[in-house]
């Protein structure tokens, strides 16, 4: 499969390349553009396309209409492949509830606990122990992290990365830093 190209958010980008189907149909596939979580896919024509591009909002076409896909979202990137005829388009979604990423969702459950502190919860304790209890598990699951791999035991080292994003997702929610703030810099790093 070639790499998708990047079209511009424009209208003078090259819509007339795409291949569409015997009904004038292209499938698009909705995804975050930070994340890579995959929230829908939806046909489009050419002209659902083109307002797509222009309003930088999804467009698809249902029962021969076109029609706004969700209003609390912008795209940020179209891309297509000449070798499966489909456009993947990253949108940034304005409310976190389109999330389906794992890390994402427990975050989400991590920021729950701090608004709507439970008894019982092991999160809350350590919020509740604030940056002393936080920084110290943090401190203790890097150690970890060290130590299972110099054994290099692939179980271990899945499992004590795993605790040290959970104790780090805790201290973002302590501080009140969002988990797409994080992903903002990873992307701005990766370009």
């Amino acid at each position: 499969m070639s790499t998708l190209k990047p079209l511009e958010l424009s209208l003078l980008s090259p819509i007339d390349k795409i291949r569409y189907n015997e009904k004038g149909l292209i499938l698009v596939v909705i995804q975050d553009c930070l994340e890579g979580t995959v929230f829908t896919w939806v046909w489009m024509n050419a002209e659902a396309l083109e307002k797509t591009i222009a309003s930088q909002q999804v467009w698809s076409c249902q029962n021969a209409e076109i029609v706004l896909w969700k209003a609390d979202i912008l795209v940020k990137e179209i891309r297509y492949s000449d070798d499966n005829p489909m456009v993947v388009i990253g949108v940034e979604a304005q409310h976190q509830e389109l999330s389906g990423n794992t890390l994402s969702g427990l975050f989400d459950i991590i920021c729950d606990r701090r608004d709507y502190p439970q008894l019982e919860s092991y999160t809350c304790k350590l919020l509740a122990g604030g940056d002393n209890k936080i920084l110290k598990k943090i401190g203790e699951e890097s150690a970890e992290v060290v130590m299972a791999c110099k054994d290099n035991e692939k179980d271990a080292i899945a499992s004590e990365v795993a605790d040290l994003f959970y104790h780090t997702l805790v201290a973002l929610a302590y501080h009140d830093v969002d988990l797409r703030e994080v992903y903002q810099k990873l992307e701005s790093r990766r370009k």
